[in-house]
């Protein structure tokens, strides 16, 4: 792959990192809602010491997802900080890099991603193995888990 083409694929797959953020941020919305709406049927039908239990628990659920949400608005706001219109040679936030094992976009943790008909995975240079590969060239040499990678490319 050459330059030009590894920028191209780094706005794809920048894209399909905002995409996945916004579908859970969706689905948490959604969750929260319907948390709320459970909640408020239980105190309309409920009374005694079942309708407290019913309501902490839909209190830890609501926490719960609440929770999710800041994570989602986070990584919304870490994606907006990277930069993917200048190419990288060393793994760093906003790199795409391509070993002999993985196609990795170095972004934020949202997971498999199919671009072009190809598998990729977005990852944060926070987990174990963004911290492996960070700071490393093409061509150097990590192991991860039992597994040797070697850094064909970084873009």
């Amino acid at each position: 792959m050459n330059q030009d083409e590894g920028l191209v694929l780094k706005e794809k797959l920048f894209t399909a990192c905002e995409i996945s953020l916004s579908r859970r941020l969706q689905d948490v919305k959604t969750a929260i809602n319907e948390a709320q709406e459970a909640a408020n049927q239980e105190t309309k039908s409920s009374a005694g010491d079942k309708h407290e239990t019913g309501r902490a628990m839909m209190q830890l659920e609501t926490e719960k997802l609440n929770r999710q949400l800041q994570e989602i608005l986070n990584e919304q706001e870490a994606l907006k900080m990277i930069r993917i219109n200048n190419l990288k040679t060393r793994v760093e936030r906003g790199a795409l890099v391509i070993t002999n094992h993985l196609k990795l976009f170095v972004a934020i943790s949202a997971g498999r991603l199919e671009v072009e008909e190809d598998t990729y995975f977005a990852i944060s240079i926070k987990t174990p193995l963004g911290q492996a590969l960070q700071g490393k060239e093409a061509g150097e040499v990590i192991t991860f888990q039992a597994k040797t990678h070697k850094i064909l490319q970084v873009f």
